[in-house]
C-alpha cells in the first residue's frame, strides 16, 4: 500500500534530506504543497488519507498552538512530529497538540520512515531515542516521589502490597521477612506519609504510580 506524505519542514537542508530519502521510497508517495513554513498548510488531497511530516523549529507555545489547530481541523489526518526534544515536557505537549508520531532531529532516517508508517496506520510512534527520554522522565519522576514522601525501597514493597489487599502475614510470606517485620513497615509508612487507613494509602500509591488500576 502506498502512503501519501506532505512535508511542512523549516530547515531547508533538512528538508532536502527527508524529501529526497522519501522520494526513493516505493511505498511513499510525495503530496503537494511540499512546504518550508511552519504554518502548516493544508495538503490538497483528502486529509484522511495524508500524513503530514511537520517540523517544528520551537516547542514553545506558537508552534505548538499551531499544531493543536492543525489537530482541531483536521483530526483524522495522522500527525508526525520531527524536533529537537529535549524534555519529555516538551515531548508530552507535542503529543497532547495531537501529534500521533515523534522523531528527534538527531535520529536515523528511518525512524522517520517508521514513525510515518505507523501513523499511517493509525498507530502512534517514538523513536527509540524519545522512547528513552521518556523512560528517564518517568523515572526522574519516581525518584523525586520517593525523596518527598521519604519512603525506603522495602517500604514501598510493602505499602505497594498492601495497596493491593494482601495481609500482614501475606506480605510477610512474600518478602520472606517476618510478619512483626511488616507490622513494624506498616508503621513506619503510615508516620512518614502521615495515613493510617488502607483507603487513603491506596490512594497515595495510585497518585505516586507505585500501583497501576
Amino acid at each position: 500500500m502506498v502512503i501519501r506524505v506532505s512535508l511542512s519542514i523549516p530547515h531547508n537542508l533538512l528538508a532536502q534530506g527527508i524529501e529526497s530519502y522519501l522520494q526513493r521510497q516505493a511505498a511513499i508517495e510525495l503530496v503537494s504543497p511540499a512546504a518550508s513554513s511552519p504554518g502548516l498548510p493544508d495538503p490538497a488531497a483528502d486529509t484522511q488519507h495524508v500524513v503530514m511530516l511537520i517540523g517544528l523549529d520551537s516547542l514553545q507555545a506558537t508552534p505548538l498552538d499551531a499544531l493543536r489547530d492543525r489537530h482541531a481541523r483536521h483530526p483524522e489526518q495522522p500527525l508526525v512530529v520531527l524536533a529537537d526534544f529535549r524534555q519529555p515536557a516538551e515531548l508530552l505537549s507535542t503529543l497532547d497538540a495531537g501529534a500521533l508520531a515523534c522523531v528527534s532531529t538527531t535520529s536515523q532516517l528511518d525512524d522517520v520512515l517508521q514513525a510515518i508508517r505507523s501513523a499511517s496506520q493509525g498507530h502512534r510512534y517514538l523513536c527509540q531515542q524519545l522512547a528513552t527520554l521518556m523512560l528517564q522522565g518517568a523515572r526522574r519522576q519516581h525518584l523525586e516521589s520517593r525523596e518527598r514522601h521519604g519512603l525506603g525501597h522495602r517500604e514501598e514493597e510493602v505499602l505497594r502490597l498492601i495497596a493491593d489487599g494482601y495481609s500482614s502475614k501475606e506480605i510477610a510470606r512474600q518478602l520472606a521477612i517476618a510478619p512483626s517485620t511488616v507490622d513494624v513497615h506498616r508503621r513506619n509508612i503510615m508516620r512518614k506519609i502521615g495515613l493510617h487507613k488502607v483507603a487513603d494509602l491506596t490512594r497515595f500509591a495510585i497518585r505516586h504510580q507505585m500501583i497501576s488500576l
